[in-house]
């Protein structure tokens, strides 16, 4: 008789477990930043662009609205239409504002070192250019354009009443006041209404040749994806 072979029993491999259950440490954490990474905003398309004027270029770079400048020297009062100003620190707050040597107010801002900057909303609007088509030397600005002037907290120069925020300000920098009528000022005070800190403020933009512009539509539509220490 021949030998019987062996009867070998089938060897059962280990079920293979599902792929989303094998996935490699990294790649788990790859997935999981996808998933949570903000959305890819669409990729913007070029713009065609004709040669325009280097002495109009303010249309589009003018910088935050219109104000009032309010300055007082040796019981003398002045106000002051400006549109060229800029945020230039936060601590200490520094604005920086282009006054032109041939304003009134620019002596009286010199000698005082301070003054204040008032923002007023579109409502002011004719006052506001009005007040920028006459001078200080021969007109009581306050008076004529029956605005109220309140004392200052911590400068000498009066705060405008009919604008929603006023901002006392010190001259902290004058080394481009000859050069560049760039004066440098340090808020030191600030007041606002109420209503204006809760709900943007309906503001006067002014974009240049007789064109003015107001502040539009207010969004948060951003806001997630915002980073406050890179703006």
């Amino acid at each position: 008789m021949h030998a019987r072979k062996p009867v070998r029993k089938p060897v059962r491999k280990p079920a293979r477990k599902p792929a989303s259950t094998v996935a490699s440490k990294p790649a788990a954490a790859s997935a999981r930043a996808t998933a949570t990474a903000r959305p890819v905003a669409p990729r913007p398309r070029p713009v065609k662009k004709v040669d325009f004027p280097v002495e109009d270029v303010r249309r589009f770079l003018e910088p935050g609205p219109i104000v009032l400048v309010s300055s007082c020297f040796e019981g003398e009062t002045d106000i002051m239409t400006l549109g060229w100003h800029m945020v230039m620190g936060f601590e200490p707050s520094l604005v920086g504002c282009y006054i032109w040597n041939a304003n009134h107010s620019f002596g009286l801002i010199r000698r005082s070192k301070v003054c204040v900057i008032n923002v007023p909303t579109v409502d002011l609007a004719e006052t506001v250019v009005d007040i920028g088509n006459c001078s200080g030397r021969d007109t009581d600005k306050f008076e004529t354009f029956g605005l109220t002037p309140l004392p200052g907290v911590m400068v000498s120069a009066p705060l405008i009443a009919e604008c929603v925020a006023s901002f006392e300000c010190r001259l902290a920098d004058a080394s481009l006041i000859d050069r560049l009528g760039l004066f440098v000022f340090e808020v030191v005070k600030a007041h606002a209404a109420p209503t204006a800190i809760r709900t943007a403020p309906k503001t006067l933009h002014y974009r240049g040749d007789g064109e003015f512009m107001i502040a539009g539509e207010t969004t948060r539509k951003w806001r997630r994806r915002f980073r406050p220490e890179m703006l």
